[in-house]
């Protein structure tokens, strides 16, 4: 199954949108008075868990982007080498050639 390229990045920048929302609530969010007041949610977290949190979003977020232009990290490293000279391609298959 192939996902189209713009699709991966659509969802490569939602995720971007969402590492950055995290890291504003890891250095910049509303102060701790406040989140103390709203004990649900996102405001239970503390700081640091934001920040980790973030970070980790915007890794995954440029391996999508890396997988839509061609990466791919589980690819063998042999390369594919060609059939046999006579070979029809597959391995299972058998050439009989007229005597």
């Amino acid at each position: 199954m192939h996902v189209p390229q713009w699709l991966a990045l659509l969802i490569a920048g939602a995720v971007i949108l969402f590492g950055f929302f995290r890291l504003y609530l890891a250095f910049a969010g509303p102060s701790d008075e406040e989140r103390a007041q709203a004990r649900r949610g996102l405001y239970a977290m503390p700081r640091w868990q934001h920040g980790l949190v973030g970070t980790l979003f915007l890794f995954v977020a440029g391996a999508l982007i890396a997988t839509a232009y061609g990466w791919n990290p589980v690819a063998q490293k042999v390369q594919p080498t060609a059939p046999a000279h006579g070979s029809s391609g597959g391995s299972n298959s058998i050439t009989i050639e007229p005597k």
